[in-house]
């Protein structure tokens, strides 16, 4: 999703867990489309949830799945074109996949000259995709070098692409993260000075988190709380339950402050919630420091844990949108003691 000085989207986390209780189980099999081998280790996880498996030695897996949950079901492999299924709703078993092998080179065809160099651009990569908190210090990629930059300064645009996942370590959150990014750009405009100003950040992909440490210690959870208050999931959560005054949320339009609820439309749809905005734009203020802009693109859905979907029907400004990778938190987190 675009918006102004930033927001991004959902970045999909995964963790290891256990099967909850009151969760069926989905499972299948993924084997090669080239010469229909089992693929063994295949990563097969919920799109921006931490619940995930990996393929055994027939491509068998199986997996714990919620009713509750949207997210998707994400099927990848080293070296192959992962697989995303959508509509598993109603399944127990997942019809057999079959993966394609990825093409070593990646399909942009640029014609311009690029004036920037590496450098440059991979300075500016990492501030808008980890962040610019002092959070994102903390968090590092680790292969830099898969990844392809490219400027063009005809529409003043940076794009990002890789044919391999991104490792990044994060420190702060104590996460290794492999990041399947599908799509970055950078909008720039000219400032007053002639400078080259950053106008708008979108980026997309889905991720696979596990964590740095068997026992994180105490201020790992405090780390996570943090990055978790007043973010969008955060907000996501606390207007689907109508706990928008409870977390902490205040919401102005036009520079007055109104009823929570006045510009929503929330219908209860069983286990999902329908959202629609009643008005072009609200502002939300969270503890009455934290003030940020809230936009969509038609109406919305979200599950249990927080998730929305479409991804790109919200638009994000403000301190929500500073938020990058290095303070993204699985869409099922909850908070630590």
């Amino acid at each position: 999703m675009f918006n102004n000085l930033n927001k991004i989207i959902p970045a999909c986390i995964l963790l290891i867990v256990g099967i909850c209780q009151g969760q069926t189980q989905l499972s299948g099999f993924v084997y090669s489309a080239e010469d229909s081998t089992a693929l063994f280790g295949t990563s097969v996880y919920f799109d921006g949830t931490s619940i995930g498996v990996s393929t055994n030695e027939e491509g068998f897996y199986k997996i714990a799945s919620s009713k509750e949950s949207s997210s998707p079901l994400i099927i990848s492999s080293l070296g192959f074109q992962k697989v995303t299924v959508s509509n598993y709703s109603g399944l127990n078993k997942i019809p057999d996949i079959y993966l394609k092998e990825k093409a070593d080179n990646l399909d942009a065809v640029f014609v311009e000259t690029d004036p920037w160099s590496r450098k440059k651009k991979l300075e500016i990569f990492q501030k808008e995709f980890l962040g610019k908190t002092s959070s994102a210090s903390k968090c590092k990629i680790l292969n830099e070098e898969v990844l392809e930059l490219n400027y063009r300064p005809s529409t003043k645009t940076l794009t990002a692409q890789a044919n391999q996942d991104l490792i990044i370590k994060n420190r702060y959150l104590s996460y290794n993260i492999k990041y399947n990014l599908t799509n970055f750009e950078v909008k720039f405009r000219t400032g007053t000075s002639g400078l080259s100003l950053v106008h708008s950040v979108y980026y997309e992909g889905s991720s696979y988190f596990e964590e740095l440490r068997k026992n994180p210690r105490k201020k790992i959870f405090k780390n996570r709380k943090n990055s978790y208050s007043g973010s969008g999931l955060h907000f996501m959560r606390a207007l689907a339950t109508k706990k928008l005054v409870e977390n902490n949320f205040r919401i102005f339009h036009e520079k007055f402050q109104v009823s929570p609820y006045k510009f929503f439309e929330i219908n209860n749809t069983g286990n999902f919630t329908k959202v629609k905005l009643l008005t072009s734009k609200i502002s939300i203020l969270y503890k009455d420091l934290e003030q940020s802009a809230f936009q969509t693109i038609g109406s919305f859905i979200i599950d249990e844990m927080g998730n929305h979907s479409p991804p790109n029907s919200i638009i994000f400004s403000g301190e929500i949108a500073h938020k990058r990778m290095a303070e993204t938190l699985p869409l099922n987190y909850r908070i630590e003691n």
